[in-house]
């Protein structure tokens, strides 16, 4: 039978939560690695509860249950959640409480949680058996609820690998594998086990098509000093791949054999892995003479720092997509006043624009495209029932991304085709200033991006307003468009910014009910000197498409940041007027002008 409300699954849970004795059952929409955008096999949590949010878990008590998710979402989870009988709590505020810390809280003596053990991962269960130590909660990995009860869930996937150029790549598999056991070397470690999908796929130069924005698949690397082994479904080799991959002397195993093999390590195995996105249920599995070793992944910091030939790819990528958005600019510009324009042909209509580029793949994500209060949702996504038409009347916030073979794109622009309003003016020339002076910060060499963050947010700070989300995010090469270990935070971060990394600086203003304005471009991190302080780091913007000025109240720039604008507006008439025609340049010269 088919379950078609909210309601009607959490009660199918609940009657499976009675059979095996839990008190509450944990629901997520990870998949075993931990991914950020899991296949739709995964999508538990989504199904469970409907709230449709890139993060967030769920709990289901015996009578309630609440939904955590962070500050992105928490307008969108509040109306989701409506009439589902499950609480919101927005996670990463002070006064909210962890899972758990609730459930430590919430339930009794003794009593018992479920979880499927693949979707949550050795790090979050370690969190969740210290919290229940006083209380001598039991948590159980053993039992999947949500099969039984998702008639129609979708398959595990099975879409072919494709080989990544080695001529955008820049270096080849066996390269990247003798880096991972210098690495052993250095750790005196025997074997490392990569769980991180976009690690998986950036390793040996290959690319997935497991969800509909990430170019990844399923897989574990399993290295030593003297072997490389992928763990991957059978079904999505290709004679290519398979004849790539094997030049490099990597075998391949079947996905579900990695136990087996872990277990036949030798007793006091040095492993190496990480327990932030290695499943619970595979470590428990795991031999005790095994020595697991906790580290951040080796390869997760090889690959946030491009190299030379990835570096270029990516800025010639970004130049490419950036004539895809101009031209969406104009098209924007030309249909708004006739009325022709809604947030869903937008979204639509840009795709459209970037498919004509060679090489391309698909979105990074799904496009962001809010009219007036929509915009103030930092991750909506407008459906047939929602969709506004786009007028002269309020903001129209657009965030989007391109996949590539030469790249990942992320880009905001937030455009007022009418005549914006004095606090329309304010929130926007703010978010522009605090743009322009987190892109022309410099900093020590060690500095991390949390360090950073305040050099934009603090813009807004000093005038009463805040974001509840980061302000910026490593950016893949042909991956995950939101790839770290680097990032704008509040949240304390050890990772330094380094030469080669790249980084995007997003900041916003989001007035609930009123509108959104966010300007996100992608930087990368050079070096400006080195003198008898130390070596000072700065930022270059690869990101190119006009920043709309008509919102610009002038009177609020000084001219340092009048001067950066006009600076970049130039450079993105240089580099993007080549690809474009005679209309289309005369619509980039009048966008690009000097303020």
């Amino acid at each position: 039978m088919t379950l078609h409300s909210v309601p009607q699954r959490l009660t199918a849970l609940r009657q499976g939560m009675d059979k095996h004795q839990f008190d509450a059952y944990i629901v997520t929409n990870n998949d075993p690695h931990a991914s950020e955008y899991s296949a739709d096999y995964w999508l538990a949590r989504q199904w469970i509860s409907g709230f449709t949010g890139s993060a967030g878990d769920v709990v289901v008590t015996r009578e309630g249950g609440g939904l955590w998710t962070d500050g992105r979402y928490y307008i969108q989870g509040a109306e989701q959640l409506e009439g589902s009988g499950l609480d919101l709590f927005k996670a990463r505020l002070a006064e909210t409480p962890t899972i758990a810390q609730w459930l430590a809280q919430t339930l009794p003596d003794n009593a018992r949680v479920g979880v499927d053990g693949r979707s949550i991962s050795k790090q979050f269960y370690d969190e969740l058996i210290a919290a229940f130590a006083d209380k001598s909660i039991q948590l159980v990995l053993e039992h999947d609820l949500i099969s039984p009860i998702w008639s129609n869930r979708p398959a595990r996937p099975k879409a072919n690998l494709f080989n990544h150029p080695l001529s955008v790549a820049g270096l080849t598999a066996s390269e990247k594998i003798a880096q991972v056991r210098q690495y052993l070397t250095q750790e005196k470690a025997q074997a490392l086990l990569v769980s991180t999908l976009d690690d998986v796929m950036w390793t040996l130069n290959i690319r997935g098509a497991d969800t509909a924005y990430c170019p990844i698949s399923e897989g574990y690397l399993l290295i030593d000093h003297h072997s490389c082994r992928l763990f991957i479904d059978d079904d999505k080799l290709t004679p290519e791949v398979v004849g790539a991959i094997s030049e490099h002397q990597v075998h391949i195993h079947d996905y579900l054999h990695l136990s087996t093999a872990l277990n036949l390590l030798s007793s006091n195995t040095r492993l190496i892995y990480t327990a932030k996105n290695t499943d619970s249920l595979l470590v428990s599995q795991i031999k005790s003479d095994i020595q697991l070793i906790n580290r951040p992944c080796p390869v997760t910091d090889m690959k946030a720092v491009k190299n030379a030939t990835e570096l270029a790819s990516m800025e010639e990528t970004l130049r490419q997509d950036g004539v895809a958005v101009v031209k969406f600019m104009k098209w924007l510009d030309e249909q708004v006043p006739g009325g022709q324009v809604t947030e869903l042909n937008a979204e639509q209509t840009l795709m459209a624009y970037r498919k004509q580029i060679k090489g391309y793949l698909g979105e990074s994500f799904r496009t962001i495209a809010g009219f007036a209060e929509h915009g103030a949702k930092m991750h909506y996504a407008a459906d047939q029932e929602s969709s506004y038409k786009v007028d002269e009347s309020h903001f129209f916030l657009v965030d989007s991304g391109g996949q590539y073979p030469g790249g990942t794109t992320d880009i905001t622009r937030t455009f007022h085709f009418g005549t914006p309003s004095e606090r329309e003016k304010f929130d926007y020339t703010l978010v522009l200033k605090a743009v322009i002076r987190l892109t022309q910060s410099r900093f020590m060499k060690g500095s991390t991006g949390s360090n950073l963050d305040i050099m934009a947010r603090g813009v807004l700070w000093q005038h009463g307003i805040d974001y509840k989300c980061g302000t910026g995010h490593g950016v893949g090469m042909c991956l995950n468009v939101h790839e770290g270990p680097q990032n704008f935070s509040q949240n304390p971060a050890e990772v330094a910014l380094k030469p080669g990394m790249v980084i995007t600086n997003e900041p916003g203003v989001y007035r609930q009910d009123v509108h959104g304005v966010r300007i996100e471009n992608i930087m990368k991190v050079v070096e400006i000197e080195t003198n008898e302080f130390g070596t000072f780091y700065g930022f270059e913007t690869i990101t190119l498409a006009p920043i709309a000025t008509n919102a610009i109240d002038k009177s609020m720039l000084d001219a340092n940041e009048i001067k950066w604008i006009n600076h970049y507006h130039q450079q993105c008439w240089q580099q993007l007027s080549v690809d474009l025609n005679h209309d289309e340049q005369a619509w980039l010269k009048q966008a690009t002008q000097p303020i």
